[in-house]
Order: structure tokens, then sequence, then C-alpha cells
């Protein structure tokens, strides 16, 4: 597959998509469905919040997706701030 997202490389030799797809107020089945068809036109990072109340839908789009769990990233940002 000709990669259309440039890719990151991470100083531990990781390299994540430079592009993600962000799920701010995607609820529900249409939020399934827009969460899929980004999936369907590339995209394998995907960014969700514990604010946005929708790691549920976001979950069940990866379940959904014919893309293999282990090409896509998930990116969780939580409410607490670390010292």
């Amino acid at each position: 597959m000709d990669k259309a997202i440039p890719e990151k490389k991470l100083h531990d030799g990781t390299s994540i998509p430079a592009i993600g797809f962000g799920t701010y107020t995607l609820n529900g089945n249409e939020g399934v469905h827009a969460i899929n068809s980004a999936i369907d036109v590339g995209y394998r990072l995907i960014d969700t919040a514990y604010n946005y109340e929708n790691e549920g839908t976001v979950g069940e789009a990866i379940r959904r997706s014919s893309v293999p769990r282990e090409q896509l990233y998930i990116t969780s940002k939580t409410s607490r701030t670390l010292p």
C-alpha cells in the first residue's frame, strides 16, 4: 500500500503517522461510521480523549474495521494532570 500519510519517527525508533483523525463530537453509530470511513481512506492514527466520552464508539469502530488492530495507533488523553 502506498502511504499517503507521512510518518514521524519517535525517539525510541518507533514510527507513527504524522496526521491523525480526531474524534471529538463523534458518538454512536454515526461516530462509528465516520471513524470507519477515516480508516478506510487511510488514517491509521485515531485520537480520542476521556473528556470526549466516546472511547466506546472508537472501540466499536476499531472492532468493525477491516484493518488489523496492529496497524492502528490510538491516542487518548486523560483529564488528570501529572506532577
